[in-house]
């Protein structure tokens, strides 16, 4: 790293990890005939994912699908009214001018909808956790292989550029020998949503029951611990894990709180806690190194500390700085330093642009050209693997081992 100039570093930690999607996918979009998508699943993520596709220049959104009344409407709404608007996914996926589906529904119905969208010949985005069960995540991804579709798992950090240079920082060795993670969710809610009636009481609070989800494991975990297995380039030896229905008192299933410890090669111990009785240290990853620390505590920047005994950074002057409870930290954002490169070597990631943006952004370019996504069945199976051997720790109350270390895809 000390050989490496900050005109240089920012070049390879920005411009390279760009160059995939951000920025020039829009231009070659634009020379294309937009791909018509289908929106299965129009609840809370599926809006979000709908107003993303909405302003992509190079999608049409031409049918949307939820069984839910409400939100079907809500979906239609949001295209302007210019989608078909569908009860029954299967109807949706006979429209024979659908080539690609974007499926945020119930954990629990990812994989059917998934396999039946890739056997009726359309590309697939679907939501994380790619799936209920590993058996099913397995099944998705072999038949994303014998029909040469493109299915893409949305676990959208993959995308995020913080993340991205967060990686190129640990790559370039800035942290030394990582030893320590620590990573949470915390917040002071029920995560329950209001049910006009009680019919509906599953259908809306479906990440509250075991039969729909693996609550708080594959809905919020699944997320961090994925970028823990990319950031370490490995998956973890074992893991315990303690949690429990211990707060609300509601009819739940699933733990209201989680804590993990994850055992990774070479002496990594791995921390994890996701709470909804406290918001007080809210969400974060930190990765701790024998040179230093890096600290994420939202999407946007993070923060660089590094160790008295650690060699001053080539570039380290030129960073912008902060004090934070009296020690100096390096901030880490789309633009990190005073000496910004030219507005065209920047990431183009205001505005519109978000790590959901740009996801499906690279998900339509992938449609379009057969690249690989960022995060395919296969980079997503090690994090599901992860939180369901952390709920069999949980309920069983042991240490569980896992089968096989893998080592994470090289995204360098």
């Amino acid at each position: 790293m000390s050989a490496l100039s900050r005109r240089e570093f920012l070049r390879q930690s920005l411009i390279g990890a760009a160059t995939l999607s951000f920025g020039v996918l829009t231009a070659r979009a634009n020379q294309q005939e937009k791909v018509k998508i289908g929106v299965i699943g129009t609840g809370a993520q599926g809006q979000n994912l709908l107003r993303q596709l909405m302003s992509l220049p190079s999608a049409e959104v031409v049918a949307v699908c939820d069984i839910y009344p409400p939100n079907r409407l809500r979906g239609l709404e949001l295209t302007g009214g210019q989608a078909r608007a569908f009860s029954d996914y299967r109807a949706l996926l006979e429209q024979k001018e659908i080539e690609a589906v974007v499926i945020a529904t119930p954990l629990h119905l990812h994989a059917p909808m998934t396999l039946d969208a890739l056997d009726a010949g359309k590309h697939v985005f679907c939501e994380k956790a790619i799936a209920y069960s590993l058996d099913e995540a397995h099944q998705m991804a072999r038949r994303a292989r014998e029909t040469r579709k493109i299915l893409q798992i949305g676990h959208q950090r993959h995308y995020n550029p913080i993340y991205e240079q967060v990686y190129a920082l640990i790559k370039e060795g800035v942290l030394g020998r990582i030893t320590h993670v620590r990573a949470l969710w915390h917040r002071n809610n029920s995560w329950r949503r209001p049910v006009p009636d009680p019919r509906f009481e599953r259908l809306l609070n479906w990440r509250l029951y075991k039969d729909y989800s693996h609550g708080l494991l594959t809905e919020l975990a699944s997320h961090q611990i994925d970028v823990v297995n990319w950031f370490l380039g490995a998956t973890p030896l074992s893991v315990v894990g303690y949690g429990g229905i211990d707060y609300w008192k509601d009819g739940r299933e699933v733990p209201d709180n989680v804590e993990l410890i994850f055992d990774y090669p070479n002496g990594v111990r791995v921390v994890y806690t996701s709470l909804t009785t406290n918001a007080y240290d809210g969400y974060g990853e930190w990765f701790f190194g024998d040179k230093g620390t890096l600290v994420l505590t939202n999407e946007n920047s993070g923060l660089l500390f590094r160790e008295r005994n650690a060699e001053k950074l080539a570039w380290e002057d030129d960073a912008n700085m902060v004090q934070v409870d009296g020690r100096r930290a390096v901030v880490i954002e789309p633009t990190p330093t005073r000496r910004a490169p030219q507005r065209g070597e920047q990431l183009n990631y205001g505005n519109q642009r978000n790590a959901y943006y740009t996801e499906l952004e690279h998900f339509v370019q992938c449609v379009r050209t057969g690249e690989r996504p960022r995060c395919t069945a296969e980079d997503a199976i090690p994090a599901l693997e992860c939180v369901l051997n952390a709920k069999e720790a949980i309920e069983k109350g042991v240490r569980v081992a896992f089968r096989s270390t893998q080592v994470a895809r090289n995204r360098s």
